[in-house]
């Protein structure tokens, strides 16, 4: 299938597209094309999307629970709403975080269950974003007790927003048809693993008064 709406590229990019590539290539490793999509027809609103992704999914960037606890939970997600861009993404930033193909293959079904490769929090982490996925977590006691005694009410904040996040961009990638990209190309997230911090993406939003005001000045100037 072809993609349903382009993405700015490298070569396109100015103003506010160009800043937000650069900041995804800091902060994500690379810039996806879901992004490169937001940043063409929706600047704005991208440049705020990809703080919150850079936030909620990678270490030192804002979260303070453990980011393999995270990334578990975007994995079950995209694996559960069989989203295929993503979990191709979410699995290859999770072998750039230690994990196995032996985890990703118990990841796929209820396997992770009874599987000594997860241990008791993981398992719950995991459960606890299939559950928010299929909207069971609002009825479903055990899964929810299991939290509650796990977890700090931070832990169970982020993790639940580690799986909200990417149900939503589940739906964006399958309802654009985002074209995957190269597996080469997906490898540089784990060149974002280390050597970024919370104060590199406060500067990056530190920018937005002044880019914003310099871009809505620019696109007065063509009218």
């Amino acid at each position: 299938m072809t993609q349903r709406l382009s993405g700015v590229s490298n070569e396109e990019a100015d103003g506010l597209a160009a800043e937000i590539i650069e900041a995804s290539n800091l902060f994500l490793g690379r810039t996806s094309n879901l992004v490169r999509i937001l940043a063409a027809h929706s600047p704005f609103v991208a440049r705020w999307f990809l703080g919150l992704v850079a936030a909620v999914r990678q270490p030192n960037l804002g979260a303070a629970s453990d980011v393999r606890l995270r990334n578990l939970a975007t994995i079950k997600t995209s694996m559960v709403n069989e989203c295929t861009y993503c979990a191709t993404h979410t699995s290859i930033f999770g072998e750039a975080l230690g994990l196995r193909q032996d985890d990703l293959a118990a990841l796929k079904g209820d396997a992770y269950k009874t599987s000594p490769l997860f241990n008791e929090r993981e398992k719950a982490a995991i459960a606890w974003s299939e559950a928010m996925t299929l909207n069971t977590a609002k009825c479903s006691g055990k899964v929810w007790d299991d939290m509650r005694r796990l977890f700090s009410d931070t832990e169970i904040v982020e993790i639940s927003m580690a799986s909200a996040m990417f149900n939503m961009i589940n739906r964006l990638n399958d309802s654009f048809w985002t074209e995957l990209e190269t597996e080469e190309y997906n490898r540089r997230q784990g060149d974002a693993v280390k050597g970024r911090s919370v104060e590199q993406i406060e500067e990056y939003a530190g920018r937005f008064a002044k880019t914003g005001q310099a871009e809505r000045e620019s696109a007065k100037a063509l009218v």
